[in-house]
């Protein structure tokens, strides 16, 4: 498992190293994004504004929401996890319960954050908007996480 976390880190710096590389020889490294493809359409019209900025942010929730999903459900479909899950498949048992309990927690949150944020800046719809978004990134991570850790166990 060491050699995993090592090696995942050196990836990470390697490829750090090959940005910046690229960067100071003047060659673009960005991967394509459907959220800046998103705002970048959007400028195409003209200034971009909050509204604009949250409905790609809206966007890209939903995409991610769905990649969530996805791995939610492979978690829920691995025999690995069938006796935690108490049940098969995304929509049964533990999976469903805690996917259901994060979703709840995630809206709630954002719904708080954005009223708490309203004369800070920003609309409350693009602040709500970018915490959904953030919230549903971070989420996805989390849970590819569960995957890598179970992948790495060496039973």
């Amino acid at each position: 498992m060491l050699k995993s976390v090592t090696a995942r880190i050196l990836g990470v710096a390697c490829l750090a190293c090959v940005a910046k590389a690229d960067v100071a020889l003047g060659v673009s490294f960005a991967p394509a994004n459907p959220f800046d493809d998103c705002v970048r359409s959007m400028e195409k019209l003209g200034p971009v504004r909050d509204a604009e900025y949250a409905i790609c942010m809206k966007k890209e929730s939903a995409r991610l929401l769905t990649e969530v999903q996805k791995v939610y459900t492979q978690i829920a479909n691995d025999k690995y996890f069938a006796a935690w899950n108490n049940g098969n498949g995304m929509f049964k048992g533990r999976v469903r319960d805690t996917y259901n309990a994060w979703l709840v927690y995630r809206n709630s949150y954002c719904d708080l954050f954005a009223e708490a944020s309203k004369d800070t800046g920003g609309s409350m719809d693009y602040n709500r908007e970018q915490c959904l978004m953030e919230m549903t990134k971070q989420q996805l991570e989390v849970v590819n996480n569960v995957i890598a850790a179970k992948l790495n166990d060496p039973e």
